[in-house]
């Protein structure tokens, strides 16, 4: 998939978030639209993969290691996702002192540890485009780009 149509598909759904979350705080916006557009730019790099593996452009090892790779970013959106999980339900009853230890938590510290978890997330999606970018061979007819006029 062209990067230009990657961006507008992620701006639009970042703008779509923006408008759904109204009545979360800036936190949970952001962490949410983190979710949301690395879980988008995930799937849009899955489906690249996918249909190059079909067309015989990857080899079984190649799928194998971006499945691989992608398995670790799958983990880690999952523990970003339960954690927010955990976040708004600590929010929702603080303190409450019959709840299971991970609802007794403060939740500045749940912020820290999400903040963590979702600062992990980018990088992992810029691994599997870069790994995909890897397997596919450099195209013989392509031109180089021009030389940059000099200011």
């Amino acid at each position: 998939m062209k990067p230009a149509l990657m961006r507008t598909m992620v701006l639009l759904l970042l703008l779509a978030s923006c408008l759904l979350l109204p009545a979360c705080d800036s936190f949970e916006r952001n962490a949410y639209r983190t979710l949301k557009v690395t879980k988008v730019e995930y799937e849009l790099l899955q489906e690249h993969a996918a249909r190059a593996y079909l067309a015989g452009r990857l080899t079984q090892e190649q799928w194998d290691r971006f499945a691989i790779a992608g398995n670790r970013f799958i983990a880690a959106h999952t523990l970003a996702a339960d954690l927010m999980k955990t976040y708004q339900e600590v929010r929702r009853a603080p303190g409450t002192p019959l709840a299971p230890p991970e609802l007794r938590q403060d939740p500045r510290a749940l912020e820290a540890r999400i903040t963590a978890a979702l600062a992990a997330l980018p990088p992992l999606v810029a691994d599997l485009s870069a790994l995909l970018q890897s397997f596919e061979p450099a195209s013989a007819g392509r031109q180089p780009a021009p030389p940059r006029p000099q200011k």
